[in-house]
């Protein structure tokens, strides 16, 4: 089979690679649509210290049941399906707890095991879930950001009407700002620094956009928001400059989520945190908003395909994630289809 590892920052060439047969619990998928996420590109640069050569990177996919373990009895070759990345224990305190994101013994596709930039892939019997028919594979593969933009939105405190800021724009910003109009929010500010992904944002809902290269994002959410400052913001960068900005946007007691994961470490104003009793969460993966986001597409409640700016072959997709980590290229979605 064809495949992308990735071998080291900005090497990633196409191989030739054996097929996976399935272990007794495990079912083949053949690839029909992956997307490429902005922490693979961040991977891809080996900045991020997550994914460790060799590896073939990918977890945004859906396709087709090609052969089934042993043991596996509820799926059969040709079965039309969508996947859950995240591998998890099922027994740890978190797992019983119906938090299997922060499972002690989590791993996940593409990250730590082999992922779906490839015609094959093997995944356990556990992360499979049916695609329904009216669901389209690339639509399928956009589940699995939805749901990681939908559960920053569920676990962010604010009610009906109240005002959000959303830092950055990119795939899980824009999915997250969908997300938190579903939930009920009032303004929707978004920030980013891209002309064309604020453009973009404003086009599918946002109320406001800030340039934040242009003006002080800080004094116009201000201006915004009553001179308060926003009941919520939702951080989907993962650096140190928005990390810090987020705290300085939201108001008094007010709650920010960080859902960014690019930078390992960042130095952060806890003054800001104690003095104003902030409330600070991360926010990793999702639970049951995979289902969510998956019956949301089905019934045509979000359609994230408007964020897809460009499709691919497999072939083409090492040049394009390279042209992505070094700023050639500026779409907010790019979809492979194998």
């Amino acid at each position: 089979m064809k495949a992308l590892v990735y071998q080291g920052p900005y090497q990633m060439p196409l191989m030739d690679m054996q097929e996976p047969k399935p272990e007794s619990e495990q079912v083949i998928i053949q690839v029909k649509a992956v997307g490429i996420c902005g922490s693979d590109v961040h991977g891809f640069r080996g900045t991020t210290g997550r994914r460790m050569p060799p590896i073939i990177m990918g977890h945004e996919f859906s396709g087709v049941v090609s052969a089934v373990g042993t043991a596996v009895n509820e799926w059969k070759t040709g079965d039309r399906v969508v996947i859950n990345p995240l591998l998890t224990c099922g027994v740890c305190a978190s797992c019983l707890a119906g938090k299997p994101n922060t499972c002690q013994d989590r791993h996940c596709l593409g990250v730590d095991m082999h992922g779906a930039y490839a015609s094959f892939v093997a995944v356990h019997r556990s992360m499979v879930h049916a695609l329904p028919d009216e669901v389209t594979f690339a639509q399928g593969a956009m589940v699995e950001p939805l749901a990681v933009a939908m559960h920053a939105a569920n676990i962010t405190d604010f009610s009906l009407c109240e005002d959000v800021v959303i830092i950055g724009a990119g795939t899980i910003g824009l999915l997250t700002l969908l997300s938190v109009k579903m939930k009920g929010a009032g303004k929707v500010i978004q920030i980013d620094t891209d002309p064309h992904r604020l453009a973009f944002a404003e086009s599918i809902g946002a109320t406001h956009v800030i340039n934040a290269a242009k003006t002080d994002a800080v004094q116009e959410v201000r201006a915004l928001t009553g001179d308060k400052g926003a009941d919520a913001v939702i951080e989907a960068v993962g650096i140190s400059a928005t990390a810090n900005q987020s705290l300085y946007l939201v108001k008094n007691g007010g709650n920010v989520t960080w859902i960014g994961n690019s930078q390992p470490e960042i130095k952060i104003n806890m003054q800001q945190i104690v003095t104003r009793e902030l409330t600070l969460k991360g926010s990793y993966g999702f639970t049951s908003e995979f289902t969510t986001a998956l019956a949301a597409i089905q019934q045509q409640i979000i359609d994230p395909m408007v964020l897809v700016e460009k499709e691919i072959t497999l072939a083409e997709a090492s040049n394009i994630i390279d042209d992505l980590a070094r700023g050639k290229a500026q779409y907010i979605k790019v979809m492979v289809n194998i």
